[in-house]
């Protein structure tokens, strides 16, 4: 039994679009289908026929000449590639991957099943056996058909929990229609029988085109090996020819002529049946809820994505996670910020951008989400807008909190789940605090070798596996005694080096040792002004993730303070007395300033198109 999918899209169209854009019936889609994964094994079997031909015409005349034998050599070794490549090889992408997620039961989630009941019922089809919740701002639907499609089979609905975080739920009627809709016009029946064809094209093409980069690569290091052999000879180099083309580079091209010719194909019907789902969400939920759903999800998408990589991931480098729950769920505290929602909203309602005919692909499964809107916003008013107050879509879950929690135990590895939890107002400074300790590690370890060796006396640097807990200021008061007492050199001298430093002597190594000295410095002197409450790295939902709350200037008297510890001769005052903790200048919150800034520190507008990978499960690129 193979599952079958199709990509689910989010919105409605209209009515005069399904028309002009007819979607064929299932068994026509079936036999173009089936014809043309058919067609890529008769293609195969051509070629070999073609080489059987060509053989027997070089020896029509029973003499085996150099020019025959070469041929049937030749044709031999390509009749090999197409056996072995085409039609041996058995590629990842002839088999779906299982989608990782949870699956509450109807007695776990009343409210959603019988939400979901009830739009089957309204769109007329059967309800889903299965209502998996999954990662992401995605939803699509699967069916477990046989027959090439021709039987229906147990179905299965995927929902991503973005959508249910950051959608309001009459938004999320839209969603479900559509994909309720697949159901209705049998789009998920040839799913599996597509994504075979999808997969046997693309694992073939570029199967080929892996062998011949590589046949190429080896003719390369040959030629090289060659001309170094005669230059070592003191010969004339050889004269440069232009590479051969093995047979994997002919059939590439063949193979990946029929899979642009495939794709163009499928993912027309693809998108036919994108615009007939989408009628069927505009009649159940409304034109201008639809048209909403279709416009605030790829912002939704984006918002995501930016929660993911700046807010539950803070704390990788660590070893830390925010609260159980949280690394999907917190995403709606980050919606709930007053300017976060007010940026998402406007981007929301604002124009999206036109894509031009020369810029629309014909291998993408989804229309562009602004023809889809205009052709929604053609239909005449249903008089349905949308009423208020809107409930969110997480309000249909009980106890939203435990779902979350299934869900990250379904979908991180062991190894993340094992990181430790810290509450979100503690993450920024604790991940600062595990990471400045680790780079502190080798100083606080040199620092003791140099004090053992001139016999000073520093206590409680014997242990350095829980650098957290050290009494940093301490540390760095004894550190700075040393310094004073002209021991640099000698603690730079025992710290990690480059192989070039390593290679230096006078001026030039006197140069690294204090650009290698003064590195880990600042990371203690960071965590001292942390530990001391001289400066808070807090959690921002609005702006850059993390703001540094210090005094004025902070940022600039400390590397100034650093310079003089390290000059020559080294002088440990101003950082002592920036670190002291004893007089507090006015203090200022500003992003963080001491680490790398964030590559987006409010989502970028997302393209009017949602990227392949969250419209579905089908390739969308061309070969």
């Amino acid at each position: 039994m193979r599952l079958t999918s199709r990509p689910a899209g989010r919105a409605a169209a209209g009515e005069t679009a399904v028309r002009e854009r007819g979607v064929p019936g299932t068994p026509l889609r079936a036999a173009l289908v089936l014809g043309l994964l058919l067609g890529f094994y008769v293609l195969a079997l051509l070629v070999l026929v073609a080489l059987a031909v060509l053989d027997v015409f070089l020896a029509r005349d029973g003499s085996f000449t150099v020019m025959a034998v070469e041929g049937c050599l030749g044709s031999l070794a390509i009749a090999w590639c197409v056996v072995r490549v085409v039609l041996l090889s058995r590629g990842p992408g002839d088999g779906q991957d299982e989608v990782p997620g949870v699956s509450p039961t109807p007695q776990e989630q009343p409210e959603l099943w019988r939400r979901v009941r009830d739009l089957a019922e309204r769109v007329g089809t059967r309800p889903p056996t299965e209502i998996r919740v999954i990662p992401g701002a995605n939803a699509m639907v699967r069916e477990d058909a046989r027959w090439l499609g021709l039987v229906a089979g147990e179905r299965r609905l995927f929902l991503g929990v973005a959508l249910l975080i950051g959608l309001p739920d009459d938004e999320l009627d839209a969603v479900l229609a559509h994909e309720l809709g697949h159901y209705t016009h049998d789009d998920t029946r040839l799913g599996g029988l597509l994504w075979a064809l999808h997969g046997r094209l693309l694992h073939t093409a570029h199967t080929l085109r892996q062998r011949a980069a590589r046949e190429e690569a080896e003719e390369q290091a040959r030629a090289a090996a060659r001309a170094a052999r005669r230059r070592a000879a003191r010969k004339p180099p050889p004269v440069k020819r232009e590479p051969t083309r093995g047979p994997d580079h002919y059939l590439a091209l063949v193979f990946s002529a029929y899979a642009r010719l495939c794709l163009r194909l499928t993912e027309a019907v693809s998108r036919r049946q994108e615009y007939a789902a989408d009628l069927v969400a505009a009649r159940i939920a409304g034109r201008d809820t639809t048209a909403a759903a279709l416009r605030r999800i790829p912002v939704l998408d984006a918002a995501d994505d930016l929660y993911l990589r700046e807010y539950a991931l803070m704390g990788r480098d660590a070893g830390l996670l925010p609260p159980e729950g949280q690394f999907h769920g917190g995403l709606a505290l980050l919606l709930a910020d007053p300017a976060r929602r007010a940026d998402l909203e406007a981007w929301a309602r604002g124009p999206l951008p036109e894509v031009v005919p020369e810029e629309r692909s014909p291998y993408d499964s989804h229309p562009p989400t602004a023809d889809r809107i205009a052709v929604l916003e053609a239909l005449p008013d249903d008089g349905r807008a949308a009423t208020l107050p809107r409930r969110p879509a997480l309000a249909l879950l009980r106890e939203p909190e435990r779902l979350l929690a299934r869900l990250e135990r379904a979908v991180l590895s062991r190894e993340t789940l094992s990181w430790r939890r810290v509450p979100w107002a503690e993450l920024p400074a604790q991940t600062r605090r595990e990471r400045w300790a680790r780079e502190a590690g080798p100083l606080l370890g040199a620092m003791a070798q140099a004090a053992g060796a001139r016999g000073a006396a520093v206590s409680g640097v014997t242990h350095l596996d829980h650098l957290g807990h050290l009494d940093h200021l301490g540390h760095l008061g004894r550190l700075l005694d040393l310094v004073d007492h002209g021991l640099l050199y000698d603690i730079a001298g025992r710290l990690p080096r480059s192989e070039q430093a390593g290679r230096s002597s006078g001026r030039a190594a006197l140069e690294f040792a204090r650009t290698a000295f003064r590195s880990p410095l600042r990371q203690l002197a960071l965590l001292t002004a942390l530990d001391t409450g001289l400066c808070r790295w807090e959690l921002c939902w609005s702006g850059p993730p993390v703001r540094a709350v210090a005094p004025v200037q902070f940022a600039e008297a400390l590397e100034a303070a650093l310079d003089h510890a390290v000059a020559d001769p080294p002088g440990t005052g101003p950082l002592r007395a920036l670190l002291s903790g004893g007089v507090r200048a006015p203090t200022a919150s500003s992003a963080d300033p001491w680490i790398a800034p964030s590559a987006a520190s409010r989502p970028a507008r997302p393209p009017a198109q949602p990227p392949a990978s969250s419209g579905g499960l089908y390739p969308k690129d061309p070969v």
